[in-house]
């Protein structure tokens, strides 16, 4: 076992979740599709980014149980740079659905694979008691960077929107080299052929701690795409209906984005202090709670005023995501985690 090869693992794993996490993009892409494409087929675009994702979930987990984390990650982030490439070379709905279907690569491949690497890392080490802080510190880098790459974007997208995609092509190169310094994990048992190991994750389901977590990951989640997806297109109503301004959409969404990420962190910091103190169901419930609350206030009404819920939408989840993680992973073994992991996501 390569002990200093898997001590590097839980050094630079902080770093590759910020690396990865530097998104400059986020504030502006809906708005960059619709320099050069109708709302309809921008739309459709977010769309075959949906769906793409939906493809290549699980046969991304699978293939991150058969062939390894790191391999998977190298993919993953190689799949990032393409993408912002295709963009930035890009001004026709064909080329940018090329990328967004490569986006969704990145994303599906990184999926499950970044926290079963540190899981695996920690079990090798037996130090698996480690997990939830070293996740919420991982979740807590990758916040902070989404916040500083958010304002990059929005205060870079009143130049060009195409220049927060200069700057996510630079970070997911930097992701690429970081993950040619990982290690990968030992594994006691290899993954089974493709449809046993999705009828071993299913079956899983059986047992009632992880079938309630998982109920609990997909509404959440679900939800929690909601203030996500509408936020941009909510900032330029309100500039169109209440302020008047010239274009300043890029520049309050960016703002918006990284006030969110910063309370995102500021929830991964607490989240085992929260746990210690009210256990994970209360925890999780609590998420919910506040979630629920962002899109009562936004489908209500559009005021100004509705922009302070909307900034506490990463809160909830950046909180409860560590918890989860660290209460769900014990009952998986390495040898399906990441399968299981994608298939949660998937749904």
């Amino acid at each position: 076992m390569n002990t200093a090869g898997l001590e590097r693992n839980l050094a630079i794993y902080p770093w590759y979740q910020a690396a990865a996490g530097f998104l400059a993009w986020l504030p502006v892409f809906f708005l960059f599709f619709f320099q050069y494409v109708s709302l309809p087929e921008a739309l459709q675009l977010g769309a075959i980014y949906y769906f793409s994702v939906f493809i290549l979930e699980i046969p991304s987990g699978y293939f991150s149980d058969r062939f390894g984390r790191r391999i998977t990650l190298l993919l993953s982030s190689s799949f990032a740079v393409l993408a912002y490439l295709l963009f930035i070379s890009s001004n026709s709905f064909v080329s940018f659905a090329v990328g967004q279907f490569v986006l969704a690569g990145y994303f599906a491949f990184k999926s499950g694979s970044d926290n079963s690497l540190l899981y695996d890392s920690l079990s090798a080490l037996n130090r698996e008691s480690e997990y939830a802080h070293r996740e919420a510190n991982g979740t807590r880098f990758g916040m902070l960077s989404l916040a500083a790459a958010a304002l990059t974007g929005g205060l870079t997208g009143l130049i060009d929107l195409t220049i927060p995609y200069y700057f996510s092509a630079i970070s997911a190169m930097t992701t690429v080299v970081i993950c040619v310094y990982f290690t990968e994990p030992p594994s006691d048992e290899a993954a089974a052929p493709f449809m046993r190991q999705i009828g071993i994750c299913i079956g899983r389901l059986k047992e009632p701690q992880l079938a309630w977590l998982f109920a609990f990951f997909v509404l959440a989640y679900s939800l929690e795409h909601i203030p996500a997806e509408f936020n941009q297109p909510y900032v330029k109503l309100l500039q169109l209906d209440w302020f008047n301004l010239s274009d300043v959409s890029t520049l309050v969404s960016g703002v918006m984005v990284a006030i969110s990420m910063l309370g995102g962190a500021l929830g991964a910091t607490i989240s085992m202090q929260l746990l210690g103190k009210y256990g994970v169901q209360k925890l999780l419930i609590g998420g919910l709670a506040i979630m629920l609350i962002i899109i009562f206030g936004m489908s209500s009404t559009l005021h100004p005023a509705i922009l302070s819920l909307v900034l506490f939408r990463n809160f909830p989840m950046a909180f409860a995501e560590a918890p989860l993680l660290s209460a769900i992973s014990p009952h998986i073994k390495s040898s399906y985690r990441a399968t299981y992991l994608s298939m949660q996501s998937l749904v």
